[in-house]
């Protein structure tokens, strides 16, 4: 299962980061919302750990964004 991780606090993102591969998942990090959009353009995800207070774009507008496009992506909110 391949994962986008969005959040801006580096210690909290990479012990998510770390937790995550000890249980086989493959995580992708990005620490502002602007990247979320070119990643998801770039790589299939199975699944977003969103950041409501990122940088660039805050979490409720990439989350509106994923769903106005018609993204069902499961979003799990941090």
């Amino acid at each position: 299962m391949r994962i986008l991780l969005a959040e801006d606090e580096t210690e909290l993102a990479n012990w998510l980061v770390k937790a995550l591969a000890q249980s086989e998942f493959q995580v992708d990090w990005v620490a502002d919302g602007r990247l979320v959009r070119s990643s998801l353009k770039a790589t299939r995800y199975d699944a977003l750990i969103l950041d409501l207070g990122l940088p660039g774009l805050g979490g409720h507008d990439v989350l509106a964004d994923l769903r106005d496009a018609g993204h069902a992506l499961p979003v799990l909110i941090l």
